[in-house]
């Protein structure tokens, strides 16, 4: 494949941000910073900070979305620092973690950073006020990388310590803990329900969110992954080699093992939805940029050329191509002429059936699918005979060993026929004196393994059909169904074949209201669902759903803004919708006023901004946390203005009763004690508290009074 545009760079590009004013942001290992226009890759503006990264296979490089902080950690890997890229100066410094910082990040909206570090902890600072905000829960092992969700709604962190964890940032209160793994080494959330993430043994997981489990494995990687992006439907894994594997997210296969080879490390992968592009930079500092469905033009011109061959062949060359209307359109011809084949097979049509295949003879996938279907219908002729002669045994035979004639009218009209019969012969059997004409009725059919089964089992529980019957009658499906399991035979009759339907037009009703607004009509419908195997976790879902949208939306109607937040702060899915967002953006406007409080430890002036969030259950991990941020705040005023030393060491009892010993008072405790040396205050042996059990109702105006 051909790239778009390329340029050739002295040291190899190690970020690449698509940022919100249309350039493209590119790092290099000197951190030489180049905004480039991202249709020439010519260079539009840039800055140079000159800090030299011998590693950059962790997140070592960061910036938000509109390009205004730029984070970066030191050559040394003993700090990280955020960069004002209006300002040109550095405006924040994180050096507290015991050990090398491992991975950074600014989170997309630029209001916080994240310092990730071998000593397992996350300190989180504001970025406005450049103080610590929080700390994330930790890991016990070094942090290899830190991902958001697309509405920031997550950051999910990854360790040697083989677990990822995943914090929810509107309730500042963990989401999950996934374990699965060897040492984790990259994630990648590839919606707002999944999470990719890949071990130092290149074994690849697909989590589903919702549920906290695995949905796949993914196989086939073979090589080191550096580096990791997604698509809307694609997954992108760069590696040591060279490299660019690429995953469907559809089914989860692999779709290219080399879909690029760059004959060098590849050091950052970056993919532009908008443009469909995929920008690669490789260890020799080449950037480069390609269009994934690369020869759309000329598959289209193929397609109305109705040159079908060629398109299989460009298809091989890219294949992200088969995802392209043109392939997609010649496959629906595909299927419809199989279609047509088939019918005039079951005529005896072949030659004709020859004909029809003409375009796809030289396609050599198509060629073998030909081929089998043809001779698949060598013995149709026989299998009509069969019928004909009314030898049942034999036609059901030939019709196992060609599991296509199943699908022909003449074997529909077979299977109609036994189940007529079977049903006559079940209510034969409930008469007096009616075995024996039960048995006569179903005599060609004993000779055919799959019915023979049923037929005695049908004679020997004869009673069973009556209560399916009724119960079918009574509509009382968890009857019906649990009848099915223990008496196969069920099946067989057309009864059980109209309960399905039923089931599926319930469905289809259930959706149809649940889009007109009609909620009422859809759970009733849904209740009933339950009792199908088949609908039964989907309806409970729905119905979960729906009542949890429809006590949100009466909340909101009621000004019950308590229960609509509780109720927000507890679902994956309203946060999504335009009144959750609403809701959302409400609390966080609230909570960065009151952060900007918190950076000053005025309490008076939070509990104005929070007051109305006091009372949510959901809130309050957050609420702590923005106390304590203030409380902490307050301890290191008075440790910088030298106020008096027992009413110190009282406001840090007084902290760690309230809220625990948690990595934010043991930083302030540090300065503390580099100050007052003589202290014989030990953290250990106090009472300690935890955020978890802190109530607004404790919160005082100040830690040390």
């Amino acid at each position: 494949m051909k790239p778009l545009k390329t340029k050739k760079f002295s040291k190899p590009i190690i970020y690449c941000k698509y940022l919100d004013d249309g350039t493209l942001l590119a790092v290099d290992k000197d951190t030489t910073a180049r905004y480039l226009d991202i249709d020439t890759f010519a260079t539009l503006r840039g800055f140079k900070l000159n800090v030299k990264h011998t590693w950059y296979k962790n997140s070592i490089v960061s910036c938000s979305d509109d390009g205004s902080f730029f984070a970066l950690q030191s050559a040394d890997c003993k700090y990280s620092q955020v960069f004002d890229t209006k300002l040109k100066k550095s405006i924040i410094k994180v050096d507290r973690h015991n050990g090398e910082v491992s991975s950074i990040a600014v989170d997309p909206q630029g209001k916080y950073f994240f310092s990730c570090g071998e000593d397992g902890k996350t300190f989180v600072v504001n970025i406005k006020s450049g103080k610590l905000s929080y700390t994330l829960p930790a890991h016990i092992d070094e942090i290899n990388d830190i991902v958001f969700s697309s509405n920031v709604q997550y950051v999910a962190t990854a360790s040697y310590d083989k677990k990822i964890s995943i914090f929810n940032l509107l309730t500042m209160t963990p989401f999950a803990k996934l374990l699965s793994h060897a040492a984790v080494t990259k994630i990648k959330f590839l919606s707002q329900h999944r999470l990719f993430s890949i071990d130092k043994s290149n074994d690849a997981i697909i989590w589903d969110l919702k549920t906290k489990k695995i949905i796949t494995r993914l196989k086939g990687i073979h090589d080191d992954v550096l580096k990791v992006t997604a698509s809307e439907n694609f997954l992108f894994l760069s590696t040591v080699l060279g490299y660019v594997i690429v995953y469907e997210l559809g089914d989860y296969k692999q779709l290219s093992r080399k879909f690029l080879d760059m004959g060098s490390s590849i050091t950052m992968i970056e993919f532009n939805e908008k443009s469909n592009e995929l920008v690669v930079a490789t260890e020799s500092g080449i950037l480069s940029s390609y269009n994934i469905y690369e020869g759309k033009e000329q598959l289209q011109k193929f397609f109305d050329e109705k040159k079908y061959e060629l398109m299989y062949k460009f298809v091989e060359k890219n294949p992200f191509l088969q995802y392209t209307k043109p392939f997609i359109m010649m496959l629906a011809i595909w299927d419809k002429t199989v279609e047509k084949v088939i019918k005039l097979l079951q005529h005896s049509k072949s030659e004709e059936a020859k004909f029809f295949f003409k375009e796809f003879k030289n396609i050599p996938s198509k060629s073998s699918a030909m081929k089998k279907i043809m001779q698949e219908y060598d013995e149709y002729n026989k299998f009509l005979l069969m019928i004909k002669q009314g030898n049942i045994s034999l036609a059901y035979s030939i019709a196992n060993k060609h599991p296509s004639y199943k699908n022909s009218k003449a074997f529909i009209f077979l299977e109609e026929k036994w189940r007529k019969l079977f049903s006559q012969a079940q209510k034969l059997l409930l008469e007096p004196k009616g075995k024996e004409k039960a048995n006569e009725l179903l005599a060609s059919y004993r000779g055919v393994s799959e019915k023979t089964k049923h037929i005695q089992e049908m004679f020997t529980k004869s009673k069973v059909y009556n209560r399916f019957k009724n119960a079918i009658a009574q509509k009382n499906f968890k009857v019906v169904f649990e009848l099915v399991k223990v008496n196969k035979y069920l099946k067989e009759f057309p009864d059980y074949f109209s309960v399905l339907l039923l089931g599926d037009n319930l469905f289809i009703k259930a959706n149809k209201s649940i889009k007109d607004g009609d909620v009422h009509t859809a759970i009733k419908l849904l209740r009933v669902l339950e009792d199908f195997p088949d609908f039964k976790t989907d309806a409970k879902k729905m119905i979960i759903d729906i009542e949890n949208q429809g006590k949100f939306l009466k909340a909101l109607d009621d000004e019950d803004f308590i229960n609509a937040y509780e109720l927000l702060d507890n679902s994956i899915l309203l946060p999504l919708t335009s009144d959750g967002a609403h809701l959302n953006k409400l609390w966080k406007d609230d909570l960065a006023m009151a952060e900007v409080y918190a950076a000053s430890g005025d309490i008076v002036e939070i509990d104005g901004i929070l007051e109305k969030y006091k009372n949510i259950s959901s809130k309050n991990m957050s609420l702590a946390t923005i106390y304590s941020w203030a409380y902490n705040v307050q301890i290191e005023n008075a440790i910088k203005y030298n106020k008096d030393k027992d009413e110190i060491e009282k406001a840090i009892k007084k902290y760690i009763i309230f809220f625990g010993l948690e990595d934010h008072i043991v930083s302030t405790f540090e300065i503390y004690k580099s100050k007052f040396k003589d202290t014989k205050l030990n953290l250990d042996s106090l009472k300690k508290g935890s955020k978890e059990l802190w109530r607004p109702s404790m919160r005082v105006l100040s830690i040390l009074e």
